[in-house]
């Protein structure tokens, strides 16, 4: 298993830099208005198939928040199928120090596979389409061939932790191979702190390289 932690904004696919940003944060989200989903992702471990690869990645900084990704591949045997499943731990600033004003805006995700058919995209927060809407909360999603990609917004700024998981699987042509890279997974946190708006946000992806199966 991979294990890495990154400060700042970390570059693209596979390569792990520091860029830094400041942006601005909208005072409204222009995102379509969320809910929880009924039926929640489950755990990587409770989905019963093989894992094929293991990758945990921060991004951040106690000083105003972090993120951190823990992100699985499953060979969904003998469908030919394979789902990539990650899981978030958002974590703002006033919580590792209460006085800081520090508190989450965003989580933005993107699951990016490198070959196969997208067949689904279960997440923890879906798009409200039945008037249930949570009051705080906004996503935005978007999808191309092989990647899906959501945004979470919250209208006012939480200093409460968060934990939320999302998936996507895919069809396969040919089975991959042991060094073949399978999927990247992008995640992004923002930030911001008090009257004055202060922002940061942080970006990091992580490259899913296939190894030997392991039950």
């Amino acid at each position: 298993m991979q294990r890495r932690t990154l400060l700042g904004l970390a570059a693209s696919a596979g390569a792990v830099g520091v860029l830094g940003a400041a942006v601005t944060v909208a005072d409204q989200p222009t995102a379509p208005p969320a809910t929880y989903a009924e039926e929640p992702v489950l755990p990587a471990r409770e989905w019963n198939s093989p894992v094929v690869t293991t990758d945990e990645t921060t991004a951040g900084s106690k000083r105003y928040g972090t993120v951190r990704q823990h992100a699985s591949v499953l060979d969904l045997e003998p469908t030919g199928r394979y789902a990539l499943v990650t899981k978030y731990r958002l974590i703002p600033g006033s919580n590792y120090n209460a006085s800081s004003g520090w508190k989450a805006r965003s989580l933005t995700v993107e699951h990016a596979w490198n070959s196969g058919t997208l067949v689904t995209h279960p997440g923890d927060v879906v798009p409200d389409n039945d008037g249930d809407a949570d009051s705080n909360l906004y996503v935005d999603t978007s999808r191309s061939t092989g990647q899906y990609r959501w945004h979470l917004t919250f209208d006012a700024a939480t200093g409460n932790s968060h934990t939320v998981r999302f998936a996507t699987v895919v069809d396969h042509d040919k089975e991959p191979e042991t060094g073949d890279a399978l999927a990247d997974a992008t995640f992004g946190a923002g930030f911001t702190e008090g009257f004055l708006r202060a922002t940061e946000r942080d970006l990091a992806t992580a490259r899913l390289v296939m190894r030997e199966t392991s039950e």
